[in-house]
């Protein structure tokens, strides 16, 4: 009598879908490094042509490098920029924001959103004019 025997297969995986997946994770993870270093690149104010006269009835923001800010005249810290233009809001029909070239635009963008959320409809930015 003859039995039949069983052949014994030997198991096989295939390494294709896992390659794919940690290439897309590298693609990523490469990505993800790149914006990273974007978000911290240096950008300086331009210089503009066109010009214009200031409004007098402007609230004038002094924005230095680092430190305090110039609120006509007055040093105030940043963080309590916000509760004093809510207080300035009513006096001043717009806002006007003097600030050197090398001020980090982050720290203008702060306090442009500062302003919008004091009340502030119309916010300007002070420029040289170009030679």
């Amino acid at each position: 009598m003859e039995f039949e025997t069983h052949r014994r297969i030997t198991p096989n995986i295939n390494l294709a879908p896992l390659v794919d997946v940690i290439f897309i994770l590298v693609i990523f993870i490469v990505l993800g490094a790149n914006f990273h270093r974007i978000q911290t690149l240096d950008v300086s104010i331009p210089v503009a042509e066109a010009s214009g006269q200031s409004d007098p009835r402007s609230l004038v923001i002094t924005i230095p490098v680092s430190g305090q800010l110039d609120l006509m005249g007055e040093k105030i810290d940043p963080d309590d920029l916000r509760n004093e233009l809510r207080t300035k809001v009513a006096d001043f029909e717009s806002v006007l924001l003097v600030a050197d070239q090398s001020v980090p635009v982050q720290r203008v963008v702060q306090i442009l959103s500062d302003a919008q959320v004091a009340g502030f409809v119309s916010v300007s930015i002070a420029t040289q004019e170009s030679e």
